[in-house]
This record gives C-alpha cells, structure tokens and sequence, in this order.
C-alpha cells in the first residue's frame, strides 16, 4: 500500500485532538486512527545519494575509457581484447555485489555502469577485430545483454538504457531493412517491468512510467511504415487518447508529473490539436496515395491499417468503460480520436483541408474553454493556465497569420496577458480567501 505523504499525515494527527475536543469522535475512535496514521511513514528515496552514486558511475566508466584510450593503438590485438572485457568484468561484479547487497544506490550505479560497459565491449571488440559495421545489430545486442539487469537489480536507470536502445533500434532498423516490427516484441520486457513496479509501490514506478510513454510517443512514428500517408493522424490520436483514460482510470486522484499517462496524453492531444489547425497536414493522404516506391514495403498497408486498427479497439474499449462516470476531461479525450479520424476519412475522400483546419481551431479554442472553465469552478490554477495556455497559443499564432499591424498584435497581446494575470488573482484570492497561498 502506498504511504502517506509527511504532510498529510501530520495534519491528520493535528486534526484528531480537535475532533475529539468537538465530540466528533470519542477517545476510543481517535486511539485506533492516531495508531494507525503514526506509522504511515512515507518511504523517501534519497535521490541525492542516487544522483552521486550514478554520476559516479559514469565518470568512472568514462574514466576507464579514457584510459584505454591511450596508446589504445600501441597494444596488440590480444591486448585490447583482453582490456576491452574488464570494464564488462567490472560491471559484472558490481551488479553481483549489488544483487547481494541492495541498496537503491548501488543498484543504480551498478546498473548504469554494467549498461555503459557491455556498449563499450562491443564496440571495442568490434574495432579490434574490424568487424563489419552494423548498427541495428549493435543496438539490438547491446539492449538484450542489458535487459536481465532491469529485473536482477531492479536498476531504474538501466531500464532507461534499455528503451532507448530499443527506440533506437527501431530508427536505424527501419532505416536498414525498411521494417522494424521486431519492436513490439523487444517492448513486452519493458512493459512488464513497469506494470511490476506500479503494482508494487506506484510512485516508484513513475521514473520508469515516464520513460516508456516518452519512447512510445517516438517510437510509434518510427515503426509505422507510413505507406499509407495520413493514417499516423488516427493512429496517434487514438494513442494519446487511450494514454490519458488510461492516467484518469489508474491514477485517478493524481495529476501533473505524478500522473504520466494523463499528462502525456493531455499535452500530446495539444500539440497534434495544433498541428491540424494547418492545411498542409491535410493535402495528399489516404490509400489513394498509397505509396508504392522506394524502401516502403507492400505489406505495409496492411501492417498500418492493423496496428491503428488495434490502438482504434483498446481506445474504443477503455473509453466506453471510462466514460459511465461523465466529466469533462474524459469527454475531451474521448472525443479526440473522433474528430481525428473524421478528418482524415474527409480529407481522404474530398480533400477539405479548409473544413478540417476550422474544424480544428473550433476543438482547440473548445478545449481551451473548457479547461478555463472547469479550473475556476474547482478553483484549480493548473487548469486554469492551462485553459489559458491553449487560448494564448491558439489566439496569437492566429494573429501572427493574419494581416493585422504591429498595433493591434500589441494591444491583442496586453489584452491577453493581463486576462491571463486577472484570472489567476481571482481564482487565487477564491482558494486562499484568507490572504495568499498556502504552503
């Protein structure tokens, strides 16, 4: 069970006495609850001694290269081999000693260091014996010789290792061989790992929950093989609809940072809102235009329309559970891949680019509306800026298209900003009545 934080719980003990004093519970209540809430003590992780330990590693390990580096081309091939597997050697008996020991520290630094040190015995060992150049596979065995140390240790910083090598993977393997649907497997590891962690103790996994939806919001635009143009709109929105439910169902009473998948899903539904507000997102898309010529393969189609089909399913799925307790963000998210998809059919059939651009700055100023609406309501200043965000990025990139003068963009622009500043005095002074915020 996850611990209350410090704060929290001391107000809580604060707040006994006087509910006792006020008869609202009787001293036989109150001794259970004080009892209990006394020993919900927040783990804290020491990132400090975390962040030495691990730039420790790393300078060692450079350090180690360094070394190596000199005279490297004075020493016979025997040599080099021999030196290019003590960094390995090294890196090995930190991860044992960390295995047998424990300690979040030295798990972190041990793992880093065992990543650093397989990379750099392959590459060396790949220079000394001059080995054919071959950068999917590099990445691809550098990811699998670390991939044990995510579940050994646990080492967080590992873990990062490894989905960036597979996100990279997937770059130079679609770049090599014109496919890299090897990618979905190499993600099942890391999913599970997360999924553990969440289970676990779910603020330990957030690190870890970050990491994997940042790479997948990458990843997911490299493994298309975009033989069909425009189908990433559909494939996307469903996506970063299905991320954001997913953060509302699991982490319902968390936001901000400590709520990864909504965050992302909310931010990327901005940004992808944004980018449809322009016409050229919307010329030259469907299997009209399928394309045919170079390294796109001819069963991509088929691999495109499957995955955005399967992301369509678990969207559709997760929003009709979601959606049986009505609220504003989820209609927001819901809605997404909605007015995604009906974008993409209708530039695909008619090319209305001009309908879909407005169709788009209606859903943003909407969203932006909604939020600014929603925040002075709950008087919630995050969703206040945010609203305020939107409606600012919407208006003065819209000014910045038209033929107003400098004048008026200035005036537009104070006019703005002092909206902006009002709002959040208001909203302010409506939570803190008594003078200011609180800490």
């Amino acid at each position: 069970m996850q611990k209350i934080p410090e704060k929290y719980r001391q107000w809580l003990l604060q707040e006994l006495p006087i509910l006792e004093d006020k008869g609202i519970l009787s001293a036989e209540s109150r001794q259970p609850l004080e009892d209990y809430y006394s020993n919900q003590v927040e783990s804290r992780v020491h990132w400090a001694a975390i962040v030495c330990a691990v730039l420790g590693a790393l300078l060692i390990g450079g350090g180690i290269i360094l070394l190596f580096a000199h005279n490297w081309d004075d020493l016979s091939r025997t040599a080099r081999a021999v030196l290019s597997f003590c960094p390995l050697a090294i890196g090995v008996a930190l991860s044992a000693l960390a295995i047998r020991r424990g300690g979040t520290g030295l798990c972190e630094s041990a793992g880093i260091f065992h990543s650093l040190a397989v990379g750099a015995c392959i590459a060396l060992i790949g220079q000394t014996y001059h080995l054919p150049s071959n950068t999917p596979g590099f990445l691809l065995i550098w990811a699998l010789l670390i991939l044990p140390l995510i579940f050994l240790l646990p080492s967080t910083g590992a873990y990062l290792f490894y989905i960036t090598l597979i996100c990279s993977w997937s770059g130079a393997a679609q770049d090599e061989y014109g496919q890299a649907l090897g990618f979905w497997l190499l993600l099942i590891p890391a999913v599970v790992h997360v999924v553990r962690l969440i289970r676990r103790e779910a603020h330990e996994g957030l690190l870890s929950l970050w990491g994997l939806m940042l790479m997948l919001s990458i990843a997911l635009g490299i493994v298309l093989e975009r033989t069909v143009p425009g189908l990433w709109i559909v494939a996307y929105a469903c996506f970063l609809s299905l991320s954001g439910l997913l953060g509302l169902r699991l982490f319902p009473t968390e936001s901000g940072w400590r709520n990864p998948l909504q965050t992302v899903g909310l931010a990327g539904i901005t940004v992808l809102a944004y980018i449809f507000t322009r016409k050229g997102v919307w010329y030259d898309i469907g299997w009209s235009n399928t394309r045919h010529y170079g390294n796109y393969q001819e069963w991509g189609i088929w691999c495109d329309s499957g995955l955005t089909l399967g992301l369509a399913i678990v969207w559709a799925l997760t929003a009709v559970k979601t959606l049986r307790r009505n609220s504003l963000p989820k209609l927001i998210l819901c809605s997404f891949p909605l007015f995604a998809s009906a974008g993409f059919f209708f530039a695909a059939s008619s090319g209305g680019a001009l309908i879909n651009t407005l169709l788009f700055n209606a859903y943003m100023l909407a969203l932006g509306l909604a939020y600014l609406a929603r925040g002075c309501r709950s008087t919630q200043l995050r969703q206040v800026n945010y609203g305020m965000a939107v409606l600012g990025l919407l208006l003065i990139t819209r000014f910045f298209d038209s033929d107003f003068g400098f004048l008026a963009r200035g005036l537009a622009f104070i006019l703005m900003g002092s909206c902006f500043l009002a709002t959040n005095l208001i909203v302010t002074r409506k939570k803190y009545p008594l003078g200011g915020a609180q800490s």
